[in-house]
């Protein structure tokens, strides 16, 4: 089983690779914003362009500015590449019936980056880029597999290097099916996750970090020191440079915890039992708080994460229909009922269970989960 995986690592450039990191990635933005603005004019007067014709084109650009010759020819290539592929994505969309998302403008200072496919060598805790030279990083981790491509990013004021590669996994044994190792998982907003652990269904909340709710004041502040600045002054790049450093540490810890979580659970459990969630959907129809709440939980990292270490170690991902009503069914007698937003506690006119919605929604996960999973007995010959 081969899989790709991503190793990324903080870089520790010095001044003058800075400048370099700089010139790479303008370049690359440069590029893909000529490539864009070109696309939709030979769309408006009826033609087609490709990627091959416009990486042609790069000869006679280099030309006609000689400082394109200053970065590594694979540089250029690759920004029309991401180009193609934004159009093959957006044109996949439409056919799918699903919200398109033209391809944008690249603009300064937002998700600068660049990247290399080939001629990257990695010694110890060093990288040797391409008209670059020798780069050291923080080796927090071994590399492993095949290296495929190399991409450099900035986030925040620090630049981080991302090592793809591909690596061979012997395939996994299914784990077996055992109702002490299953367990479900409600995902929430009051806490991030209600478990029903086993066949006794231990009941266990996992709380939630809310690290964009802790840091909005101080981000609404920066926001507003920023606004104040003058343009294109150098306060202001200090004070784009402030923000940027708080929006990345808030996107670190969210991704730490997501890792944590998720592997603390593939190392504790066989089945996972899980509700499918339409996350794009309720952030485009939920109110301006709400849907900030369930950016802020992130939700859909956790669950990447959950998925693709099952996959690896052969547990168990059991996801339930996005119709199945698992806040509204009893765990207790299965009868139906209508369960509002604000009521946390489910009440069963039926056979008058009491109990925490969320823990209520873990344990029908579960259950139904498991219904999917567990063996049929098929009747003997002759009975």
């Amino acid at each position: 089983m081969i899989k790709k995986r991503a190793f990324k690592y903080r870089l520790k450039p010095t001044k003058n690779q800075r400048e370099k990191f700089q010139q790479f990635a303008g370049v690359r933005r440069w590029i893909f914003n000529q490539g864009l603005q070109q696309r939709q004019k030979a769309h408006q007067e009826g033609k087609k362009l490709t990627y091959y014709e416009q990486n042609n084109e790069l000869i006679a650009l280099k030309e006609q500015f000689s400082w394109l010759k200053e970065v590594h020819s694979q540089i250029p290539q690759q920004a029309l590449k991401d180009l193609d592929r934004a159009y093959q994505h957006f044109f996949r969309r439409v056919k799918l019936g699903t919200k398109p998302g033209f391809p944008k403008f690249k603009k300064k200072g937002v998700k600068d980056t660049f990247r290399f496919p080939q001629g990257v060598r990695i010694k110890g805790s060093q990288a040797y880029l391409p008209k670059i030279g020798k780069v050291k990083f923080r080796k927090s981790r071994e590399l492993e597999g095949i290296l495929k491509e190399t991409t450099i990013i900035q986030e925040g004021n620090a630049w981080y290097i991302v090592f793809s590669c591909e690596i061979e996994l012997p395939s996994p044994l299914p784990a077996p099916i055992d109702g002490d190792k299953a367990i479900g998982i409600d995902m929430g907003l009051k806490a991030f996750a209600t478990l029903a652990i086993g066949k006794s269904n231990i009941q266990q909340e996992v709380k939630n970090p809310k690290y964009l709710s802790k840091n909005l004041s101080k981000i609404k502040h920066l926001s507003r020191e920023l606004s104040k600045k003058a343009p294109k002054s150098r306060n202001r790049l200090k004070a784009r440079i402030r923000l940027s450093k708080l929006h990345a540490g808030v996107k670190n810890s969210r991704n730490d915890f997501a890792q944590k979580l998720s592997t603390k659970m593939i190392k504790n459990h066989d089945i996972f039992c899980i509700e499918s969630l339409e996350i794009s959907r309720l952030l485009t129809k939920s109110p301006k708080s709400l849907s900030r709440s369930i950016s802020d939980a992130s939700w859909r990292s956790f669950l990447h994460c959950l998925k693709y270490k099952a996959e690896e170690k052969g547990k168990h991902i059991v996801e339930a229909g996005k119709y199945f009503p698992s806040t509204q069914i009893c765990s207790g007698c299965s009868h139906l009922q209508a369960m509002p937003l604000d009521q946390r506690e489910y009440v069963c006119p039926n056979c008058g269970l009491k109990i925490d919605r969320d823990y209520n929604s873990a344990i029908a996960l579960k259950a139904a989960g498991m219904s999917v999973l567990k063996p049929v007995e098929l009747p003997l010959k002759g009975s």
